[in-house]
């Protein structure tokens, strides 16, 4: 009692206000702390408000009735939402553009209102029976194998007769540099890119800075020019690092690469010269002169 008088005033107050809060706190307090609102021991929220964790000044989470619709904590956090929803997505297992697919062969089919790729098997492997249900259950939408067979870029083809040209089997050496992975990179090179310097770049002109790059020392292909293996050594600040490894990211794109210092001009020649004429010119004899 000595103790208890010899206490400055605020501190007595702010005692005497703990004892009254917690002599009605329940059996679980978490309780009185979180759902006061719905427990049995709702007469004592203007006891236990202090204890909650509310935005306005009478501590609510929840908020009770307000003018503002937004008032509570949790009313608030309503608002965000998952934004990323409202964005457009593309259709599922799209990849490229519809025209770009049904050019090489990769057929779309309409889906209620939405035009979605055809999700053929990958080159190389057997195709689905015809047996099999095209309907697939919900949850194999998240398995592994379907997942793979969203992101696959190398579906099979089926083009029509009229498309069958030089360009079709060239789609996988004349894709876009950002999406030419390395093997079809290295497809287009003497020897399949053996003895030659590779490493990425973010545009074709960019040079190596960092001494970062793989020195290719063999190349096997099981399907050309989509898959194989590709051994050589790693290269960091211009030092080997780890020898007959495979590179690192050698299915994604924006690969470079630069020849031997050394090489036969015979094998690794030069890149053919510019047109005279521009593309698309009239390339008459009497234009020319």
């Amino acid at each position: 009692v000595h103790l208890v008088c010899s206490l400055p005033l605020p501190w007595m107050a702010a005692l005497a206000h703990l004892s009254k809060a917690w002599h009605v706190l329940p059996r679980r307090p978490c309780t009185a702390l979180t759902g006061f609102y719905k427990s049995q021991n709702a007469r004592h929220g203007g006891v236990l408000r202090p204890f909650s964790s509310g935005w306005d000044p009478s501590g609510s989470v929840y908020g009770g009735p307000h003018v503002d619709p937004t008032h509570g904590r949790v009313k608030w956090h309503q608002l965000d939402g998952p934004h990323w929803r409202e964005k457009p997505q593309p259709p599922l297992g799209a990849i490229e553009s519809k025209e770009y697919d049904e050019k090489h062969g990769r057929w779309w089919h309409q889906r209620k209102e939405e035009w979605r790729p055809k999700l053929y098997t990958t080159i190389g492997k057997h195709a689905r029976s015809p047996k099999l249900k095209r309907t697939i259950v919900r949850f194999a939408y998240n398995s592994k194998n379907f997942r793979r067979l969203k992101r696959d870029v190398h579906r099979k083809r089926w083009p029509k007769h009229s498309k069958v040209s030089l360009s079709f089997f060239a789609e996988f050496g004349l894709k876009d540099f950002t999406k030419r992975t390395l093997l079809e990179t290295a497809h287009g090179l003497p020897f399949f890119g053996v003895g030659c310097k590779f490493w990425r770049a973010k545009t074709e002109t960019c040079s190596d800075t960092k001494g970062q790059y793989f020195m290719v020392e063999s190349a096997k292909y099981k399907i050309r020019p989509i898959r194989g293996m590709i051994r050589g050594t790693q290269f960091f600040a211009g030092k080997p690092v780890m020898k007959d490894v495979a590179p690192i990211a050698k299915s994604l794109g924006s690969w470079r690469f630069e020849f031997p210092p050394d090489g036969h001009p015979l094998v690794y020649r030069p890149p053919f010269p510019e047109l005279s004429v521009p593309s698309g010119a009239d390339s008459s004899p009497t234009a020319v002169e």
